[in-house]
């Protein structure tokens, strides 16, 4: 499979999972607004984001599971649009793959045009660093340590028996409703490569810049080691990037009623 990324409150609610029409759509979990530490400490290993620094995140929604294929099956044959491949690993609930960034988006800009629904987007890094943390300050949400019985990744033991990519739901959920929020496929943000966080917003909002061609990517994939699946690991993707270890998550302004 090709690869090549490169190294760098409470939650509420789920909504409805369909739209009138039936279409499959991402269930989204209201997330409250809050502060947290981002970051790892000076010492932590280069691949995790610093300088550790406040931010305070505004009220927001984010999917309980990465965009499965079903979900975004159901886009490509609405708009007539190539289905990506699946590797031979299977369609269904596994995590969306072989797909752009350009992709991500236009199935976003489908969303907001046909669902009865509005203010879908990619997260940032902050909101997605926030919601994968759930509360926690440990390496990961249950602990300092991996654990193959809560998340795919590079171990392939216990529970995860998968080489590749696994069903959405086959892990346990964080403290907060997300699923895979370590391992199983990198997850596109809104924020454009910056090597740390000099300069970053403390608002939540992505840190951007005109005509980045490059944006970062968090969360692991199935063959991320102890490093890579931490809530504060950084890898970034080129726009026209597809592979079998990259997938996405969505946002969405504001919060349920």
């Amino acid at each position: 499979m090709k690869r090549a990324l490169l190294a760098l409150a409470a939650a509420g609610a789920v909504a409805a999972c369909h739209s009138s029409s039936g279409t499959p759509l991402p269930e989204m979990i209201d997330v409250k607004a809050g502060s947290f530490l981002m970051g790892a400490p000076a010492d932590a290993d280069a691949q995790q984001g610093k300088p550790q620094h406040q931010v305070t995140i505004r009220a927001f929604r984010l999917g309980a599971t990465e965009v499965t294929f079903d979900q975004y099956d159901a886009f490509a044959n609405a708009t007539k649009r190539p289905l990506p491949q699946d590797d031979g690993l299977g369609r269904g609930a596994r995590p969306v793959i072989n797909i752009d960034r350009g992709d991500m988006l236009a199935y976003i800009d489908w969303l907001n045009r046909t669902s009865g629904h509005t203010g879908y987007r990619l997260p940032s890094e902050a909101e997605w660093e926030y919601a994968a943390r759930a509360g926690t300050t440990t390496d990961f949400y249950w602990g300092n340590e991996p654990d193959p019985d809560k998340a795919n990744t590079r171990t392939n033991k216990g529970s995860d028996h998968f080489a590749f990519t696994s069903p959405a739901r086959t892990f346990p959920a964080n403290p907060w409703g997300f699923y895979d929020m370590a391992g199983n496929v990198w997850e596109m943000t809104a924020d454009c490569l910056f090597a740390d966080y000099a300069g970053a917003p403390v608002d939540g909002s992505p840190h951007v810049e005109p005509g980045c061609a490059i944006h970062m990517v968090r969360g692991g994939d199935y063959s991320s080691s102890k490093r890579g699946q931490k809530p504060t690991a950084r890898a970034a993707a080129g726009d026209h990037f597809r592979s079998g270890s990259l997938g996405f998550r969505v946002a969405q302004d504001g919060s349920a009623e």
